[in-house]
């Protein structure tokens, strides 16, 4: 997976040196440079999945070869080993409830995910 730098559209990084380099220069943040599609049907079929293996399965998408999907997933489940209900807000709107992780914030969604690939990335990277 190619991300670019958005202040610098000539920075090109992979996701793993996006995720280990943080910013691009000038501060920039990294945006893939290609999004994955999904057909209706795919859409359907990942609905059914739990949340764990629907988000690998959409993170394998845009992270490619880059990380195996078993070893993904594996990752994903350790971060978000705790409930991830979606609250009906109207019949075909839901919320995704994000303080449900240990210190009972929106941040363990990002920092134990965070955590995960710097852990599953330095070990690839040996």
């Amino acid at each position: 997976m190619k991300l670019y730098n958005l202040k610098d559209h000539n920075e090109q990084v992979s996701f793993a040196q996006a995720v280990t380099q943080g910013l691009g220069k000038n501060q920039g943040l990294f945006f893939p440079h290609d999004l994955p599609e999904f057909s209706l049907t795919e859409i359907d079929e990942m609905l059914k999945l739990d949340f764990v293996t629907r988000s690998a399965k959409i993170l394998s998408a845009f992270i490619g070869d880059e990380i195996p999907q078993e070893i993904l997933e594996e990752r994903v489940r350790a971060a978000f080993a705790f409930p991830a209900p979606v609250a009906n807000v109207e019949s075909d709107v839901g919320c995704l409830e994000l303080f449900h992780g240990p210190t009972l914030a929106f941040k363990d969604f990002g920092g134990r995910f965070m955590a995960q690939m710097l852990t599953i990335l330095r070990a690839i990277s040996q």
